[in-house]
């Protein structure tokens, strides 16, 4: 792990000087951060190395102590640049910095920011290796853990990140949520990702795949140029039978979801989102299923919220009169068959007479006829709306 002491010995540094908190160099660094806002801690991740010019706090020397005080419990160091807001660090500031035992440096005037970051970045990557600062990073575009979008694409494109230019897609492979995860499970998934990832590398399509750790699972990251083949790449690679030709359990233990494709730092986080809405809209619709694309489900997405809001009623007042499972298991089947009696007779192990009284018993009981496009309509959409309500 990179120390502060390691980034004061980088021949292009050394400009850097240690005005006070020198028994605190051995700190870790794992980020660095430009910030110039007053509340700057919400914005840290931990063991920042955090540049500023003391902007916020330049006419209030109470308030710079007060801010190297909050910071000391988050901060590997704090680095501030001198000459346009403040022309040289307070004694009462060193003090301050010495109790806390916080490193405080100084950077003149005439160092760049970017020459400090690329750095200090570049040694966090050699310490650390690239796929973990990559993981880092594209979790800090998801969960908007940053305050400057122009810092945040720079810190990309030092390792090929190219956020405006290319688009994403995100696939997740994650768990069931009920499923009890096993330590060999964990290694056959993180196995499986790896395997998809080398052969997603592989395909035109994709520039480049990342891949990240997530707390029930993993998350690819497909980097491409053109939305359309990317989309398309993800959703002809990533089927059920390709993932059951890698790991034969994965139907029963795993969901995938596939996000459309998006561009940009909201591009990402969009893909990321709707990824796992769809995982969420296809566990309900289509349970003997394991992999569900955005693409196919957009409408069923859209709808969701819609169906299972406060007046979701309006949709499912009209099974109230429906006591049965087994009726509303037959017109679900029914429906997922295309209306097909044989099919759905078929699929429930059951005779197509059955079926017919079943289906006839419920249009008894909804006064709806499922010959007719508009009853066929409300009742479908009453379907839909109690399986996405089904928590």
């Amino acid at each position: 792990m990179a120390k502060v002491s390691d980034v004061l010995k980088l021949p292009a540094l050394r400009g850097l000087k240690v005005r006070a908190g020198a028994c605190g160099l051995e700190r870790k660094v794992e980020h660095v951060t430009v910030m110039e806002v007053p509340e700057i801690k919400r914005w840290l991740k931990g063991n920042d190395l955090l540049i500023t010019s003391f902007y916020s706090v330049r006419n209030d020397e109470t308030a710079q102590c007060r801010l190297i005080r909050e910071l000391a419990d988050t901060c590997c160091c704090v680095a501030v640049k001198t000459g346009k807001y403040v022309d040289e660090l307070p004694q009462r500031v060193k003090d301050t910095a010495d109790e806390c035992g916080l490193p405080l440096l100084e950077i003149p005037f005439e160092m760049a920011y970017i020459d400090v970051i690329v750095h200090v970045m570049n040694l966090i990557f050699e310490d650390e290796g690239t796929s973990e600062i990559l993981g880092k990073y594209v979790k800090d575009i998801l969960y908007e853990n940053y305050n400057d979008e122009i810092l945040m694409m720079e810190r990309g494109r030092l390792f090929g990140f190219e956020v405006e230019k290319h688009c994403f897609v995100a696939v997740n492979l994650c768990f069931r949520k009920d499923y009890p995860i096993s330590e060999p499970d964990g290694k056959a998934l993180r196995f499986l990702c790896q395997t998809l990832q080398r052969r997603l590398k592989e395909t035109c399509a994709v520039r480049e795949c990342y891949k990240v750790k997530l707390q029930n699972g993993f998350l690819l990251l497909l980097e491409g140029e053109d939305k359309k083949e990317l989309s398309e790449a993800a959703e002809g690679f990533i089927t059920e039978e390709a993932v059951r030709s890698h790991w034969q359990e994965a139907a029963e233990k795993l969901v995938c979801g596939i996000g459309p494709a998006g561009r940009g730092l909201k591009g990402i986080r969009d893909t990321y989102s709707l990824c796992f809405k769809t995982m969420h809209v296809g566990r309900r619709l289509y349970r003997s299923q394991f992999v569900f694309s955005y693409r196919k489900l957009e409408t069923f997405c859209a709808l969701q919220e819609l169906l299972t809001n406060d007046k979701s009623r309006v949709f499912t007042d009209v099974l109230k009169g429906i006591q049965s499972d087994e009726l509303l298991d037959t017109v679900v089947v029914y429906y997922e068959c295309g209306g097909s009696l044989d099919r759905t007779a078929e699929r429930m192990f059951s005779h197509k007479n059955t079926v017919k009284y079943r289906l006839n018993r419920l249009q008894e009981k909804t006064g709806l006829d499922l010959k007719k496009p508009d009853d066929s309509f409300r009742l479908y959409l009453a379907i839909l709306a109690m399986r996405l309500g089904k928590s």
